[in-house]
């Protein structure tokens, strides 16, 4: 039988997502299902493991109905989730506590500064300091001794995702700290051990198989190799088509970021002090990169107070629509989108969100492009921390549901000043290529990424509007550094 269907299936910070491709990239079908994030408190986030569950058994079911008869043809599915967060597990692989924190929760920051302070800073780079899955490890730790005790793992999503659907514990290097010797210093100090964490694999791995239940539950005639794969991020810059060292990715998600091939790591003090992430992606390259905390999930908070209600913010549109209207610079109206706190290029948990410039004539037009910009501008706040330590992009793909928006991509382009190449590519695609290379229908990752890669559209900036955010970007970054000032104590 001619097995030449992939599946990647992303855990994404809003949906779980199910996608099959044929070799060429071009997809077949796919499913998806959404579930809550919970913000109980300021800066925490936090999620259900049992919600991810239920959303990968009915998006598999869904695509295996769509498939029909092509559901035989898969060859092996690919993983990608978001990352960091920590969900400590018994000897079973029981969740211990109901609600995890994600990527998004620093309640932890405490304990990334006290790590700072007794280990250095040779841990930072999977995540922010402030929110990393050393920072959160250390703090289970020290919030729920008892239960620390009883833990048989600690994991990321990627380990719990792996866990739960072949039975077997591992992960991968973008995505969490496993049992590899450079993370015994960061297990002592959070009085953890190795043999705790997940055994770590290469992204192109077949580890496992899918559970036989599952199987059975899915109606699939043959056992189901499961490749690692990577992070979401890295996930997503793959798909795009970012393989090489200067390719990079700008990601409209939940979450605003940049994330940018480098063929070196960033050294550990310029990691923490420029506030950017960087973990290994594949064939000894890494990326490098950082971000805003709350790019689209900005337009929903807005969308979900003009409309009377999240549920009904959930359809863009209107909003979108109403934003074209405003001109370039949203009649002086500007937007910090800290909502979650500020990120690069100055990690601060504390800093709260803002608008300024209202006036009487304000509209919601003026508040949904102010919003699109300011996302646009602490974007572009990332890019230029990237050039000053060396890391120059040269060709950018700008990715996520916010993409899809014309307005907020023209935003982008004109906010950068710089063409930009979009696609509908996404982290499944990425995480369907590596699952290529783990099965053997690609010789290399190389080779995976040339064959499913989607060509791009190239976006170019309008220079009227480009060259009036060069002077409001050069305010906004002053701005944004003395408006995060504020809430630095």
């Amino acid at each position: 039988m001619n097995r030449s269907l992939l599946v990647g299936l992303d855990l994404g910070t809003t949906h779980a997502k199910a996608d099959a491709f044929r070799l060429d990239g071009r997809k077949v079908a796919g499913a998806a299902r959404a579930y809550p994030t919970y913000y109980p408190q300021p800066g925490w986030a936090e999620q259900s493991p049992d919600d991810w569950h239920r959303a990968i058994r009915d998006c598999l079911k869904e695509l295996v109905t769509k498939l029909g008869s092509e559901a035989d043809r898969i060859s092996a599915l690919g993983l990608s989730a978001h990352a960091p967060a920590l969900v400590p597990v018994d000897s079973h692989g029981a969740a211990l506590i109901e609600r995890v924190p994600i990527w998004q929760d620093e309640r932890s920051a405490g304990q990334a500064r006290s790590l700072l302070r007794r280990i250095g800073p040779e841990w930072v780079g999977l995540g922010m300091p402030f929110a990393s899955f050393a920072a959160k490890l250390g703090w289970f730790t020290e919030t729920y001794p008892g239960l620390a005790g009883q833990a048989r793992y600690a994991l990321g999503v990627k380990a719990h995702l792996a866990h739960w659907l072949t039975g077997c514990y591992a992960t991968d290097p973008s995505s969490e700290p496993g049992n590899a010797e450079v993370w015994q210093t960061m297990c002592g100090a959070c009085d953890w051990s190795l043999d705790r964490l997940a055994p770590v694999v290469q992204p192109t791995e077949v580890f496992g198989v899918l559970r036989a239940d599952l199987q059975q539950e899915l109606g699939l005639a043959h056992a189901l190799p499961v490749v690692m794969g990577l992070n979401d991020g890295g996930s997503a810059t793959l798909g795009s088509g970012a393989y090489d060292p200067g390719q990079g990715v700008i990601t409209l998600a939940t979450n605003g970021v940049v994330f940018l091939v480098s063929d070196r790591p960033v050294p550990a003090e310029q990691r923490l002090s420029k506030s950017i992430f960087g973990w290994p992606f594949v064939d000894g390259r890494w990326i490098c990169g950082g971000q805003t905390k709350a790019g689209a999930a900005s337009l929903q908070w807005l969308a979900g107070i003009l409309t009377e209600g999240a549920a009904a913010g959930a359809d863009f549109d209107r909003l979108l629509h109403a934003g074209a209207e405003s001109p370039a610079g949203s009649r002086g109206v500007r937007f910090f989108p800290y909502l979650m706190g500020r990120g690069t290029p100055g990690d601060n948990p504390s800093a709260r969100g803002a608008f300024t410039g209202l006036t009487m004539q304000t509209d919601r037009a003026d508040l949904t492009r102010a919003v699109l910009e300011g996302v646009a501008f602490t974007l572009r706040d990332v890019v230029e921390e990237l050039v000053q330590i060396g890391l120059r992009p040269r060709e950018l793909y700008l990715t996520g549901g916010g993409a899809k928006s014309a307005l907020w991509r023209q935003v982008v382009a004109d906010v950068f000043n710089r063409p930009l190449l979009t696609s509908e590519a996404d982290s499944c695609l990425g995480a369907a290529m590596l699952a290529g290379v783990g099965a053997g229908a690609f010789a290399s990752i190389g080779s995976a990424c040339s064959s499913m890669k989607h060509k791009p559209e190239e976006l170019h900036p309008c220079p009227e509007a480009a060259a009036v955010y060069e002077q409001l970007y050069r305010e906004y970054a002053k701005l944004g550094d003395d408006h995060a000032a504020l809430f630095s104590g």
